[in-house]
């Protein structure tokens, strides 16, 4: 029992301690099967890595599965793989290096598409390119629709849409925001983010609630009080030394209530 205790422990401790790496190498050997992946990368020695159980590929940005992916031996591909130095790498997604520069496109910053369908939470888009993506919403996920809060019964088949997405740690893309309007969307996506940018309109000192109009374009209003830290060129300084407008990030968290609360606020030169 001792033994395998320490067995579970020490795999739990590699997979903790694994970094990705994400480079161009040439697939020289690629053996599903045999669990025997060769990557030749130029300047470095050549990677010999396992195929992760769940790992993603893709080709002429589709999924495949392996026998599929096997038609890149022999030829480049963007590879991210975990390492360690207690265990082989592990290849957790593959991809042709066209596919890997719109992957970088569809799971980030705001997409653009075109409704196709929903089927077990996940939203089927077709995207500018006449491509399609697959973007999984949970009950987290913001619905919009001209500002005002929706469900994702409230958009039609055939509709334009703008999604902000997150990639996840498991490489599945999760939805952090829909809607039929860009801004809102940008402003769901930043909601979601653990800082904020813009300009600190005002100050009630009073309540202690710092009003600010965000780089997307939203009003908030955000807690502040005596642990918050207020800094302005990398020194200290009071929140009375602050003149509105300030162009200021903020590094928020949540408070009890749920409410946005300012754990530090870095104040930026006006320019």
């Amino acid at each position: 029992m001792r033994a395998m205790l320490c067995l579970v422990l020490c795999a739990a401790w590699m997979v903790a301690q694994a970094e990705t790496e994400i480079f161009l190498a040439t697939l020289a050997q690629f053996d599903a099967e045999g669990n025997s992946i060769v990557l030749k990368r130029a300047g470095k020695p050549d990677m010999n890595a396992t195929l992760h159980k769940k790992a993603r590929l893709w080709l002429n940005k589709q999924p495949v599965d392996a026998e599929q992916f096997r038609t890149m031996e022999g030829k480049q591909v963007m590879a991210r793989v975990s390492v360690s130095t207690q265990v082989r790498p592990v290849v957790r997604e593959m991809a042709d290096p066209d596919t890997w520069k719109w992957l970088d496109k569809v799971r980030r910053g705001v997409v653009k598409g075109t409704l196709q369908g929903v089927e077990d939470n996940y939203l089927l888009v077709e995207l500018p390119d006449n491509t399609r993506f697959a973007y999984r919403f949970t009950p987290k996920t913001r619905f919009e629709r001209d500002g005002k809060p929706a469900t994702i019964e409230d958009f039609a088949i055939g509709e334009t849409l703008y999604l902000a997405p997150r990639l996840l740690s498991n490489l599945d893309v999760m939805l952090l925001s829909v809607s039929n309007t860009e801004k809102d969307a940008n402003i769901g996506r930043e909601r979601a983010l653990p800082s904020i940018q813009g300009t600190i309109q005002s100050i009630d000192r009073q309540k202690k609630l710092l009003k600010v109009l965000t780089r997307a374009g939203d009003i908030r209003e955000i807690r502040y009080d005596e642990n918050t830290e207020f800094t302005f060129k990398g020194k200290a300084v009071k929140v009375e030394q602050i003149k509105p407008p300030a162009r200021a990030t903020i590094h928020r968290t949540r408070d009890d209530e749920g409410n946005d609360y300012a754990r530090k606020v870095t104040i930026h030169p006006n320019q």
